[in-house]
């Protein structure tokens, strides 16, 4: 009876011992690994390489373009008389887009051919600021009264779509051609529809519109206008 109760005295005083010694361990200054247990996020574990890759991603950004734009021309395209240039590239700090605000739209006649029409639709510039503009023009027939008209803008692609800066005062044009001949979508009775009394202008890269007036005449095809890119200038005789 009494070897029994040493036995037990002895097991008892070695679980107290293993108990502080687990404490100790919980309590020490040792840092924990991190394969040990995961991140409270749930994700694995990385490791340090990982970590490192992680760290740099997180650095600083570099605010040096990957690459910088091609230059489509050696230099820089002369001023031209009537205030807009092309531009073979554009720089840093280049003016705005052109919005409908800052132009005055019109419509000037150009020499006919048999069965088609000529136009150059004129954009100046009535800001205080230059602005920029490439590409082609959206265009709406309108009536007296404001409504629309049927009208198909068509991209006339024979050129190229060049980078334009119109200074303060300075225009650039569009030329537009559409059919002075009934067809297959024109009424039955064989004219082109209305004469329109006005055109509205989408330019380029904008939502907004700015109007001129139209005199001349229908435009056949269900109102179908093909227009060139805009280039610098006002246009043929200007």
């Amino acid at each position: 009876m009494t070897s029994h109760s040493a036995r037990t005295a002895v097991a008892a005083a070695i679980a107290v011992l293993i108990a502080a010694g687990c404490s100790a361990s919980e309590g020490s200054d040792e840092p924990a690994r991190s394969s040990d247990a995961a991140p409270a996020d749930g994700s694995a574990a990385g490791s340090g390489r990982e970590a490192g890759q992680d760290s740099a991603a997180a650095g600083p950004a570099d605010d040096t373009p990957d690459s910088a734009p091609e230059d489509t021309d050696d230099a820089r395209a002369p001023q031209e008389a009537d205030g807009a240039r092309e531009d073979a590239a554009a720089p840093d700090g280049r003016p705005a887009w052109c919005s409908p605000d800052a132009l005055t739209a019109a419509v000037r006649a150009l020499e006919p051919a048999a069965g088609h029409r000529y136009a150059a639709l004129v954009l100046t510039n009535t800001s205080d600021a230059s602005c920029r503009t490439q590409g082609w023009p959206g265009l709406q027939l309108t009536t007296g009264e404001g409504g629309e008209l049927p009208t198909t803008t068509v991209r006339d692609q024979s050129t190229d779509a060049r980078a334009l800066t119109v200074e303060p005062g300075g225009s650039a044009w569009a030329r537009l051609h559409w059919s002075a001949v009934p067809g297959d979508q024109d009424p039955a009775d064989g004219d082109c529809g209305p004469a329109p009394a006005g055109l509205a202008v989408i330019p380029p890269d904008t939502r907004g519109a700015t109007s001129t007036g139209w005199d001349l005449g229908s435009v056949c095809g269900a109102g179908r206008i093909e227009a060139q890119p805009f280039a610098a200038g006002s246009g043929p005789g200007r």
